[in-house]
């Protein structure tokens, strides 16, 4: 995995240093309900193998903090940007994935998870609403119409 210009690490350079094979083991050790869908994982896997990576204008990290304790504990992924001089945390369930892959990875992240567990995490966020973007899009079409 390499780092950019900036010494930052991308979601496509880590992307690009995976197998599916790899992100498989760790998906389901992290989030075992998922075995079912495990192909739309891989489908996505390989869709972003071919994507381009947008630039990233917002200056948007990709951030994965653990919540809680025990049972009850769950991984947080959020993209933070710092505006005016304040952090702002966002939900990137409906962010498009050409925008995912040209995020830095926070270097917290890094020096805590594998690269596969950080692909893991975020193809779990990514698919949240859908495993295509198509699917995300009208969820999101759906959800500005209800607001109103």
């Amino acid at each position: 995995m390499h780092k950019n210009k900036s010494g930052k690490v991308i979601f496509k350079d880590i992307i690009k240093a995976c197998a599916f094979k790899d992100i498989k083991e760790a998906l389901l050790r992290l989030y075992p309900d998922q075995k079912q869908v495990v192909n739309g994982y891989k489908h996505v896997f390989q869709t972003l193998e071919l994507m381009r990576s947008r630039h990233n204008k917002e200056g948007m990290v990709i951030d994965i903090r653990k919540v809680g304790r025990g049972k009850n504990a769950y991984f947080c992924v959020s993209g933070v940007c710092t505006e005016k001089g304040t952090k702002q945390s966002y939900a990137l369930e409906y962010t498009p994935w050409s925008k995912w892959l040209g995020y830095e990875v926070d270097n917290k992240v890094l020096k805590k998870m594998t690269k596969e567990e950080i692909v893991a995490h975020c193809l779990w966020e990514m698919t949240f609403m859908g495993f295509t973007q198509s699917r995300i899009r009208s969820r999101l079409s759906v959800l500005k119409r209800r607001v109103k």
